[in-house]
């Protein structure tokens, strides 16, 4: 039996067991980017948070990136739905095994719906640790191909960081194991305009597990 760990998958491992395929076609973001939400009365906290980080945001360690950049972010949006018994998860175990292959590890952040723990993962932002020796593109991508296993869903989404940098993905299962995925542009948080864009892909994600 095949073992992953989140941590340390490679896209050869992935592929050894999935039909991968990278698209370019980043209209597939279009219904999740063009959903209108507003941010003015947002500004001034998204301002204070880039004049209060931009100095060190970059030579920050993992702790010091999500305590005082990630989480005041995730925070402000609140991802807890509680009629829905949805909310936010930090560091989760997430495992998922057939007959042939497992997949398990901690997850960085993922909005699932559960109690004691997160059952269907709805989305997930994977920092990258310079510790470790998976790029973050493809420790989110075998977290979201997981999800889709777990939710017995067709599509999923989901962000990873590096320092600074956001990266958005969607990833769709076109077939029984087949999957291709997308890749947005890269997003700076230091700039005003970058953020905001950030704060509303996020925001959509709330509102549609709101619906």
């Amino acid at each position: 039996m095949k073992t992953f760990n989140y941590s340390s998958v490679t896209l050869n491992g992935l592929e050894d067991v999935f039909d991968i395929e990278k698209i370019h076609d980043r209209s597939v973001f279009e219904a999740w980017f063009s959903k209108e939400y507003s941010v003015a009365e947002d500004n001034v906290f998204l301002e204070k948070l880039i004049n209060k980080n931009i100095d060190h945001i970059n030579n920050y360690t993992e702790l010091e990136l999500i305590s005082k950049f990630i989480a005041p972010i995730l925070n402000k949006i609140d991802f807890e739905i509680k009629d829905k018994h949805i909310r936010d998860w930090y560091e989760v175990q997430l495992k998922y095994q057939t007959q042939e292959f497992v997949f398990n590890g901690r997850c960085d952040f993922v909005v699932a719906k559960g109690y004691d723990k997160p059952i269907n993962p709805y989305f997930f932002i994977q920092e990258f640790k310079q510790t470790t020796s998976a790029f973050p593109e493809y420790q989110l991508l075998s977290e979201m191909i997981v999800a889709t296993k777990l939710n017995n869903s067709d599509q999923i989404k989901g962000a990873f960081v590096i320092g600074s940098i956001w990266v958005f993905m969607i990833l769709n299962q076109v077939d029984n194991n087949k999957y291709q995925y997308c890749l947005s542009r890269k997003y700076d948080a230091i700039e005003l305009d970058d953020l905001k864009h950030i704060y509303q892909y996020l925001q959509t994600v709330k509102s549609e597990l709101m619906d």
